[in-house]
């Protein structure tokens, strides 16, 4: 822990809390470098604590709950995989790949999948931060991949999925979510217009589970984080939360104030969500059936890059 740094006072884990991957972006040479930084929250978004991450330079994001209850959380523009224990210390801080990874799926066979976030050669515009390059392709920021592992650790299976670049064209697999079948990856290239689908079992890319239309004035039309809750896909797409059944058929709309909401995580109760807005830093509970929000929080503009629940 840096000596400036504050103190962490993240609590055990419990059934219902929320976790926010909300790093402090204070580096004035880079947007996306800070202090990193998970914020904990009960089902209400009231808070109890927060642990300041050691070990990491960029937003800490993509968090996920292993079987063993271990949270795992990324800085991808560093390379790092943040392992956080349900007693809610910090059990380390490592580089499992080569690559920036996004997010990790836990397999039912006891695998788990690496998802890579970076594909290509370009570099992002209007933004300080710059991506890293490959020590085993120097031109390239990323190949795109999906790096499947045993449980022990041991590599399996490299897949490389279609990918969409999204706006700065270098996005792959940015968010993903495990569907109901335990094989089906669904997953966003961010600020692209696809939701994208692949086979895992069988290594083979499936149609689209949706393909937004290009925007004809008002919000741009972009896909960002995804989740699954059940047999449903949970979107945010700038202004709302989409829920779609998993062949892609429309089962609600929630429409949501304002524009930048890209971030989102189910619950165990089914009937709500968490979203989070990337530009003013709100963070909401939500109601799929009606749209209801039944507790609200600000972490903070742009520096929200993961939401979780811990179902227990």
């Amino acid at each position: 822990m840096a000596l400036d740094q504050p103190a962490s006072t993240m609590l055990p884990f419990v059934k219902g809390d929320v976790f926010a991957g909300a790093t402090l972006l204070n580096n004035p040479n880079d947007d996306h470098a800070g202090a990193g930084r998970i914020l904990q929250y009960d089902a209400d978004l009231n808070e109890k604590g927060v642990l300041w991450v050691t070990g990491t330079t960029h937003l800490v994001g993509g968090l996920t709950f292993a079987p063993d209850e271990t949270m795992w959380a990324f800085d991808n523009l560093a390379w790092q995989v943040v392992r956080v224990g349900r007693e809610g210390k910090q059990k380390d801080v490592t580089r499992l790949v080569e690559r920036a990874v996004g997010k990790v799926l836990f397999l039912p066979n006891g695998n788990y999948v690496l998802s890579e976030y970076f594909k290509g050669t370009a570099q992002p515009k209007g933004l300080s931060t710059r991506y890293k390059y490959l020590p085993d392709h120097p031109d390239q920021v990323g190949m795109g991949g999906l790096y499947e592992f045993t449980a022990e650790g041991k590599p399996v299976h490299v897949h490389y999925p279609e990918v969409s670049g999204g706006v700065s064209g270098s996005m792959a697999i940015t968010h993903a979510a495990l569907g109901s079948d335990g094989k089906t990856l669904i997953y966003t290239s961010e600020t692209g217009l696809r939701v994208m689908r692949y086979d895992l079992s069988a290594r083979k890319q499936l149609p689209d589970l949706k393909v937004l239309a290009p925007s004809q004035g008002g919000p741009p039309a972009m896909v960002f984080d995804v989740a699954c809750s059940g047999a449903r896909v949970l979107l945010p797409l700038g202004n709302r939360l989409e829920v779609l059944g998993e062949d892609g058929s429309e089962i609600a709309k929630v429409p949501l104030p304002g524009f930048g909401w890209a971030i989102v995580a189910a619950s165990f109760d089914s009937n709500v969500a968490y979203a989070g807005n990337w530009f003013t830093g709100d963070v909401v509970k939500v109601s799929l059936n009606d749209g209801a929000v039944s507790a609200k929080i600000n972490v903070g503009p742009k520096r929200i890059a993961g939401l979780a629940q811990f179902k227990g």
